[in-house]
């Protein structure tokens, strides 16, 4: 993506006006209301301990300011600020397609488990006349302990106060997926955007050295699926040219949070009803550190918060995260992910749900052994999968090994281990050989200089060039490059399709021939050859000749002429099982 997509973002923020200086123990929101458009808003060192204010924020924003953290400085909320609710919140667009939505949460919760989800989900469909019946628990979100217990269409008790009803009996699909939270109200630290504001907020930079820390261990957190969740920055609804550039975040659920707005109804499956879009735009977060043992990182759009978002970057940033550390998410259109270094005990990028027009690449995983993906695109049941994603040159350092000057420019869950090896793209291929080339579905390619593509677990084709030189009317073998065999790989069989033509230093002498065959081994046994055919196409010598040998382990294509050059293109279909 050409960056002069994303010039505006530093144009609105270049020219600055007088200076604030907030000092620990000042109201940061009261400096914020009294900054002229345009000024600066300076956190000197030292901790800015705060309870929350305007739209549950420590600072809202809603006109142009550059803010600094220096150096040494702290922004935190202030201890049990936020608590524990007896109030239910609903997550209904997860899971299946649901054919029927008439599920609701009542009773009175009296708060003894704590923060905690109840997962509630159609186990099974009743026919002739039987009621639906569904499956709960909770806990954690999925963590499932009753089950088959008949839908009524009246209230039912859970359990801690906590009451669910269905207005329907049945007719409901399976698998129909609800959660319900109890847990603490949001926090931001620096909000910008109140989600709805008619009027765009226009130029806000936030930078400097300093922290924000929504301070995690002393205040109840919401849950991560409900509609609103705490983030240290948050950029919501008409708002454009920002950036945020080298702080850092710590203790919150969501470093840096990005969405637009939409006044429509919910839609399963990612749609909106009729309604007025508040959309977000040319956003860079650059070269900031998420230090976030608790939580997530980066979101990137939102499916429950559904205007707009476009042209954002979220480069070369710092991350430590226990689960997702960059989500680009729903209604995003053209984006950057690019050389982020990532540890995460969870998924290290996740493009999810129908986020459009992205570029990720030269991000690197670190600190994980197990072979994790650096990234994962897909879209839960019933909403659209990402669009139009470029994936590229993105490595997990522990577990991608990358051969001498190899290279892994698309897919996912590619490696390139071979000496100038390359994946050029699809999922889960391996260029192990070198020089070889791998693309598709679980291609392998072993021989050097091949190039292969995968059909997926059992079958893949290859094509390759091979050469020898004869003299004095003495036989030679057609070696790969690197003078490696054309081997045989146990409990395989290849048809192969061989185009070879010799020539002379003169060109007095010529010859072309194609063969054709199987070769195939069982286990660790030997290659046997079968239905093997030679066609000569021209010769200039009835001496010269094309013959297919084998070895224990590959085929040996066997030339015979005087003082020539020979090449051969050797195509390979393949199954592997």
């Amino acid at each position: 993506m050409p960056l002069s997509l994303f010039a505006a973002v530093s144009a609105g923020v270049l020219a600055f006006g007088a200076e604030h200086r907030v000092r620990p123990g000042d109201d940061p929101q009261a400096a914020a209301d009294r900054a002229a458009p345009g000024d600066r808003l300076v956190f000197l060192p030292g901790k800015h301990v705060h309870p929350l204010r305007r739209h549950q924020s420590l600072l809202y924003v809603d006109k142009p300011l550059d803010i600094e953290l220096m150096a040494g400085s702290t922004l935190k909320l202030a201890d049990r600020h936020t608590v524990l609710l007896p109030d239910p919140e609903i997550t209904t667009d997860h899971g299946a397609p649901k054919t029927i939505d008439d599920f609701s949460a009542g009773g009175n919760y009296d708060l003894a488990l704590g923060p905690t989800i109840f997962t509630i989900q159609i186990d099974s469909v009743g026919k002739d006349g039987a009621p639906d019946t569904f499956q709960w628990g909770s806990g954690a979100a999925f963590d499932v302990k009753h089950r088959k217990v008949p839908v009524t269409g009246q209230w039912q008790t859970l359990s801690n106060g906590v009451q669910v009803r269905f207005d329907h009996t049945s007719g409901h699909s399976l698998n129909s997926l609800w959660f319900i939270t109890y847990d603490g109200r949001e926090a931001y630290g620096i909000r910008v955007g109140h989600g709805l504001q008619k009027e765009y907020v226009d130029g806000v930079r936030i930078s400097g050295k300093g922290v924000i820390d929504l301070n995690i261990q002393n205040n109840v957190q919401p849950g991560f699926l409900v509609k609103n969740i705490n983030a240290c920055v948050l950029v919501h609804g008409r708002v454009r040219n920002v950036e945020i550039e080298g702080i850092t975040m710590i203790n919150t659920n969501r470093s840096v949070m990005l969405y637009g707005e939409h006044t429509g109804r919910f839609l399963q499956g990612g749609g909106t009803g009729p309604g007025e879009s508040f959309d977000a735009e040319n956003i860079s977060i650059t070269s900031t550190r998420t230090i976030n043992p608790l939580g997530s990182g980066y979101l990137l759009g939102h499916p429950s918060h559904r205007g707009r978002l476009s042209k954002v970057r979220c480069n070369f940033n710092y991350m430590e995260t226990a689960t997702t550390s960059i989500e680009p998410n729903f209604n995003l259109d053209q984006y950057e992910v690019i050389g982020n270094v990532i540890k995460s005990g969870g998924r290290a990028i996740h493009c999810w749900r129908r986020s459009t027009n992205g570029l990720v690449a030269g991000n690197v995983r670190i600190d994980d052994s197990t072979g994790k993906e650096v990234v994962m695109v897909n879209a839960p049941g019933a909403w659209q999968p990402p669009e139009n994603i470029t994936l590229r040159d993105n490595r997990n350092h522990l577990s991608d090994p990358v051969g001498f000057w190899a290279n892994v420019s698309g897919g996912m869950d590619n490696r390139a281990t071979g000496r100038f090896a390359a994946v050029t793209g699809g999922h889960r291929n391996r260029a192990e050989a070198d020089y070889s080339r791998a693309q598709g579905l679980e291609a392998r390619a072993l021989r050097a200089g091949e190039d292969v593509i995968g059909a997926g677990s059992f079958a893949q084709s290859g094509v390759l060039t091979a050469r020898a030189a004869t003299t004095g009317g003495q036989p030679a073998v057609l070696r790969l490059v690197g003078e490696a065999p054309l081997a045989v790989a146990e409990n395989s069989a290849v048809a192969y399709r061989m185009l070879v033509i010799g020539r002379s230093e003169t060109g007095a002498e010529q010859a072309a021939f194609e063969a054709t065959g199987i070769a195939q081994r069982t286990g660790a046994g030997p290659v046997i050859i079968s239905g093997a055919k030679v066609n000569v196409i021209h010769r200039s010598d009835a001496a010269m000749n094309l013959e297919i040998t084998a070895t224990a382990t590959a085929l040996d294509p066997m030339v015979r002429g005087a003082a020539m050059r020979w090449a051969a293109r050797i195509e390979l279909a393949e199954l592997r099982f």
